[in-house]
This record gives structure tokens, C-alpha cells and sequence, in this order.
């Protein structure tokens, strides 16, 4: 059988292949929750992959990934599954998508992996073991100045036009507070916050599979990931509870103070 960490491995790079498979020539494009989400052919071809892998190693392991939900077993471990981060950007054609995967055990993170299938950039993060970056490690930036570091933020389309206000209101706050904004609204604002090429990402609208490999990978760097008040993240494994909604801050433990006092004056 193998290992946790090798399942985790070899389902997120099978998950990759399928997605190198399908970029450029993208079918099956539907919206869900609204006109700024969407879902193709690839995302579930993805997840198949994915969980075929892990079931095949560890069948009686709880599930949950984006396109199928929750699947409680009653485990003590659950694997989080996110087979086609930036769906939006790959159904354009860009480059900025890829695949997520963490290992729960209870409710905390112990292993997770975020894959850039374009570049072959696969960065694994174990609890108490750092990270690497296609196996060599990999830090938050050094720097305690927030005016010396490029920020990602991202933010989704809403029903409310006061929340989207006010994440409009965050943005302008955070674009002056530090040297400037990029985004990608996927994982490698994540990726490039972990090996410090980003200083922090502020993200209003994530759900789990997006933010638990991350989790693992920023503290795993030297870093951190919180609500935006600055509150720790509790994840919720229920099936009325974890598709929330979570807004999330993640920076080092130099700049995370910094960030949150920026975009909550």
C-alpha cells in the first residue's frame, strides 16, 4: 500500500496530467453558483483521478472534494480535494489554474500538496517536515516591510452589492498599504505566497478545498493563514457545514499583522 504521503503525491500529479490533457481544448463549460463560477468536463475528469487513486489506497478514508461533496465514512481522516483550482482561468486559457489536496486528520491539516501542471511545480507540505518546491525547500519572504512586497487579492461576484463594497473598499486600502496588488484568484496566490515571491494573499471567497492545503503549506513556511479579523480557522467536517464560505489572510508571521491592520482600518 502506499504511503499517505505518496497517495497524496501520485493522485495530485494524476490529477495534473488529466488537466494538461484538456487545456486549451476546454468542453462542458456550465455555471454554478453564479455568472463568476463555472465548472467543465476537466473538473470532473480530474476529481476521478484524484479519488480513484485514494480510494484504491484508502478506501474506507472520508472524502470531500468540490464536485461530488462530502463522503463521510466515519474515518479519523479525510482527504480535501480540489481537482481544478482557477476553473475560470482555465476555461480562458490561461495558465493559472491547478490541483489541490490535503490530508485531514480530525479536523487539522497534516499533509498537502498544491500542483501547477503548466510549469510541472509541485509543492508538498507535511506537518512538522516544511515545504518543497519540486523537492527542494522553500520559505515566506524575510521581508517586515509591507510596502516592500507585492500582495494578491481576490474577491467574486456577489448578490450583495454591499459586501462586494466593501471587499471594493479592502482592496483600495490594501493597494496603498503596500508596494502593490496582483492576482490570479487561484492557487498561485497561495503557491507564491509560500515560497515568498508574493509577501501576503487576501482572499474574501474561498471554501475548504481551496484554503487546506495552504494552511499547511504557509504555517509550514514560516507562516500563517487566518480569517481576515486575524482569527484562527476552524475547519468545519459536516455535511451542513463544509461548503462555508471563508475569507482568509496569509502572510509571515512578520507581515500577517501588518496586512490585517491595512485592510481593517
Amino acid at each position: 500500500m502506499l504511503s499517505l504521503r505518496d497517495t497524496m503525491i501520485e493522485s495530485t500529479l494524476a490529477s495534473g496530467h488529466v488537466l494538461r490533457e484538456h487545456f486549451g481544448h476546454v468542453t462542458g463549460v456550465r455555471q454554478k453558483e453564479d455568472h463568476s463560477s463555472v465548472v467543465t468536463a476537466a473538473d470532473f475528469a480530474s476529481e476521478a483521478a484524484i479519488v480513484a487513486v485514494i480510494e484504491r489506497a484508502y478506501p474506507d478514508h472520508n472524502l470531500i472534494a468540490e464536485e461530488r461533496g462530502f463522503v463521510d465514512r466515519g474515518a479519523g481522516f479525510t482527504w480535501v480535494i480540489d481537482p481544478l483550482d482557477g476553473t475560470s482561468n482555465f476555461a480562458a486559457g490561461l495558465p493559472w489554474f491547478g490541483v489541490l489536496v490535503a490530508l485531514l486528520e480530525g479536523a487539522v491539516p497534516v499533509l498537502g500538496a498544491m500542483y501547477l501542471p503548466c510549469d510541472d511545480t509541485l509543492y508538498v507540505g507535511e506537518a512538522g517536515q516544511g515545504v518543497t518546491r519540486n523537492g527542494s525547500p522553500v520559505r515566506v519572504t524575510a521581508e517586515t516591510d509591507p510596502r516592500n512586497v507585492l500582495c494578491a487579492y481576490g474577491m467574486d461576484a456577489s448578490a450583495d452589492i454591499t459586501k462586494t463594497r466593501r471587499e471594493a473598499e479592502t482592496l483600495t486600502r490594501l493597494v496603498n498599504g503596500v508596494r502593490n496588488v496582483r492576482t490570479t484568484n487561484s492557487l498561485l496566490d497561495f503557491c507564491y505566497t509560500v515560497d515568498g515571491r508574493l509577501g501576503a494573499v487576501v482572499n474574501q471567497n474561498t471554501k475548504i478545498w481551496d484554503i487546506a492545503p495552504a494552511w499547511l503549506l504557509l504555517r509550514e513556511a514560516g507562516g500563517v493563514l487566518t480569517d481576515t479579523s486575524g482569527a484562527p480557522l476552524h475547519f468545519a467536517l459536516a455535511a451542513d457545514t463544509y461548503a462555508r464560505s471563508y475569507a482568509v489572510v496569509g502572510a509571515s508571521l512578520a507581515l500577517h499583522p501588518c496586512i490585517l491592520e491595512i485592510i481593517n482600518l
